[in-house]
């Protein structure tokens, strides 16, 4: 994800048709030369003619002798077959640009298989993979993760330490945020592709509710719940009971 979201560099060993080296590309076997096609005279198409009420209409064809190429190999090349072209091993450096997404392709021009008949190569796509991220979810060129803060830290405030790509940058929460509440950092997002700039960093506040593992915080949030005037239900916890001694 890292990867993808500042750019890098990758090797690919890849298996393309590149010019015979047996042959030279002619596809013919060394020592001998492709002749001129009997059936095209070298044009390597076809001309026909059909009549109709409306006149003469010529049409051509790639000759299927020659399959277009105006020659016959009457020896072929025992390494490609008369192709003219072989398969070869292959090192294709991939310079991957900041900001790329899953499922983009990369066209790396005249990186493919060699041309036939000597023809100029082709290009090379390539399919890119973004693993996910385990912390940060991509909307656009914006990253979205959760923040979970205990609920004394959203109620009094406090420093907290907020993930980014580049590592923990801390924030101040203002006393008294609720969960929920998105905050926006500026430009921790991911590099916009092919031009300046980066998306923000959206951090949701999930504010959890204690579950109180012991007699003394069970005590402390009631009395919290009683100074606030918030009915709990619970008239026999330690507050209930402190009230019936002191009202006997």
């Amino acid at each position: 994800f890292e990867e993808a979201a500042f750019g890098i560099e990758r090797s690919l060993a890849l298996q393309l048709l590149a010019m015979c080296e047996r042959c030279g590309g002619t596809g013919a076997e060394p020592g001998t030369h492709p002749s001129r096609c009997r059936r095209c005279g070298g044009a390597g198409e076809l001309q026909d003619v059909a009549r109709s009420v409306f006149g003469t209409v010529m049409t051509k064809r790639p000759c299927p002798q020659c399959q277009g190429s105006g020659e016959e190999i009457a020896a072929p090349c025992a390494a490609c077959h008369g192709e003219g072209r072989a398969e070869q091993p292959r090192d294709i450096s991939v310079q991957v640009p900041a900001g790329v997404a899953d499922g983009m392709d990369l066209r790396l021009a005249g990186q493919g298989h060699q041309g036939r008949a000597g023809g100029p190569p082709g290009d090379l796509y390539v399919s890119l993979r973004v693993e996910p991220h385990p912390v940060f979810e991509r909307d656009g060129q914006d990253l979205v993760c959760a923040l979970h803060v205990p609920m004394t830290q959203a109620a009094l405030g406090a420093e907290v330490a907020i993930p980014t790509l580049e590592g923990p940058t801390q924030v101040r929460l203002e006393a008294g945020v609720a969960s929920g509440t998105v905050l926006r950092l500026r430009s921790h997002g991911l590099p916009n592709l092919g031009r300046r700039g980066r998306g923000d960093l959206l951090v949701t506040v999930v504010v959890e509710t204690p579950s109180p593992k012991s007699k003394e915080e069970r005590a402390l949030l009631e009395r919290l719940a009683e100074v606030r005037g918030e009915h709990t239900g619970r008239g026999d916890g330690f507050v209930g009971k402190l009230r019936k001694l002191l009202n006997q």
